[in-house]
């Protein structure tokens, strides 16, 4: 019987000191590594296409026999999932999940109640 998966409780977010740098960067390279970035394109792309990713369809996105890349294929899944990007579908599936745009969205409710400023 497979383990249960274990998520993260926090993910750090990387946010450069620089802001133009935060333009001139794809959004997930801000959120992950930029090898965890390439493959979570590959596994948004996938389940755009598809719908879902189902759990033995990890091979189609990366190479069964780079024992480094499937590492960081479930890496990149577990902090996906953690962040909120993914979501768990039907029959251990993985589906596009809009809960980080929800915490962001109440993160910047906050920040205006606090400065006073409105959007």
């Amino acid at each position: 019987m497979p383990r249960r998966p274990k998520y993260p409780d926090e993910v750090a977010i990387r946010i450069p000191k620089d802001i133009t740098e935060l333009y001139e960067k794809p959004v997930l390279e801000l959120l992950l590594t930029q090898k965890e970035a390439e493959i979570a394109e590959r596994i948004i792309k996938h389940i755009k296409e598809n719908g879902r990713l189902w759990p033995d369809e990890w091979k189609i996105i990366v190479n069964p026999h780079d024992y480094a890349e499937v590492k960081n294929y479930y890496r990149t899944l577990r902090k996906l999932f953690s962040l909120g990007l993914i979501a768990r579908g039907k029959e251990g599936s993985f589906i596009l999940s809009n809960e980080l745009s929800r915490k962001l969205l109440v993160l910047i409710d906050k920040v205006n109640a606090l400065t006073g400023q409105k959007l």
